[in-house]
């Protein structure tokens, strides 16, 4: 997993004071790490470390690889440097195709109201990794046109079998057993060949159904979880609600690009304007937030700001922003665009879909 990711260079651009006994601990605890990262909550810890939320709840998978290496780490008390190797993995691991990491990075950074302990080069390569994800995903490599495989020349059984009369059973036997081998064989690579091109081809069609689904619900004018038009909601909360149905439509990861272009064009003049969540959701109901709600662990809530606020006000009603104040209190406050906000939802509600949690 860290082949092509020169860590060691990373590492000092970040601390360039670091002794070279410390860069060389850092780095094994760095390969140790990557190679136990197998699950999507240890990317959620990550995001959480490089980010610098807290509280941050005991994480023994990382902490005891760092310490290890050396001893004297406490995650608790060295969090920018627990911080830079958080971000340093998250970094290398979004060098992976197909990684989920870039759309749980930008989440996590709440449209760059959080910043990341490298200096917010993980934002920034998380956005780069994202377009070129859905790029990819949008548009098809081309596929190379698969050949069928020729068969196994089986001349040498064949003669075996002419030469001999009357026909010896052993010889036979081998000549045929020799041409199911064959015929095996090719059936096995003619289906190996087809496989890539029915996976683009699968790709292809489930993205389309995305962009489809995704026009006719814009066109439709209507909130399908709410069952009102979009016209009848504030601002603030058509693009929360709007982002939450455009992420339940997605179907495979990282999700059209389109979906931007769609919430930018039903925030309309208002896209840029100044707002908060706390203020988008002012206007939402208990009952219409039990519609839009998804149970998001306490341990994630952090990640998910828009899902955990919208879970509050399904709870508690009109008493809901203590709780959210409690469970993220660094950008509770933040100012958002009604864009912005909706951007936000979208990429919470993908990875609330696929992304391991719910």
């Amino acid at each position: 997993m860290t082949a092509g990711f020169d860590f060691i260079q990373s590492y000092r651009d970040l601390d360039g004071g670091a002794s070279r006994d410390i860069v060389e601990a850092r780095h094994k605890s760095f390969q140790k790490l990557s190679a136990a990262i197998d699950e999507m909550k240890q990317i959620y810890d990550l995001c959480r470390l490089a980010y610098q939320i807290e509280p941050f709840p005991s994480r023994p998978w990382f902490e005891d690889a760092v310490r290890e290496f050396d001893p004297h780490f406490v995650a608790g008390k060295d969090k920018v440097d627990a911080g830079r190797i958080a971000a340093l993995l998250l970094r290398q691991r979004m060098t992976s195709s197909g990684s989920y990491s870039p759309l749980a990075i930008l989440a996590t950074s709440y449209c760059g109201r959080r910043h990341s302990a490298d200096g917010d080069v993980l934002t920034t390569q998380a956005n780069d990794a994202f377009l070129a994800a859905v790029r990819n995903h949008r548009v098809s490599g081309g596929t190379k046109v698969w050949s069928a495989p020729k068969l196994k020349a089986i001349t040498a059984e064949v003669d075996a079998v002419n030469s001999h009369n009357p026909v010896p059973g052993n010889v036979a036997k081998a000549a045929f057993d020799a041409n199911m081998a064959s015929t095996e064989a090719a059936i096995k690579a003619l289906s190996e060949g087809v496989r890539a091109p029915m996976e683009s081809a699968r790709g292809d069609i489930v993205r389309l159904a995305e962009e489809v689904d995704m026009l006719w619900w814009c066109i439709g004018d209507w909130h399908e979880l709410l069952d009102k038009p979009r016209t009848e909601t504030t601002a603030g909360l058509k693009m929360v609600v709007s982002g939450i149905e455009l992420g339940a439509m997605v179907r495979q990861l990282p999700g059209p690009y389109g979906a931007h272009g769609i919430l930018r064009r039903i925030s309309g003049a208002e896209a840029d304007s100044k707002s908060s969540l706390r203020a988008a959701l002012r206007s939402l109901s208990q009952e219409d937030a039990r519609r839009l709600s998804k149970d998001v662990p306490e341990a994630f809530r952090p990640m998910f700001p828009v899902h955990t606020a919208v879970q509050f006000v399904a709870q508690h009603g009109d008493a809901w922003e203590p709780e959210f104040v409690k469970s993220v209190p660094d950008i509770a406050a933040a100012k958002m665009s009604p864009f912005e906000l909706g951007i936000q939802a979208f990429r919470e509600r993908a990875l609330l879909g696929h992304g391991g949690i719910v």
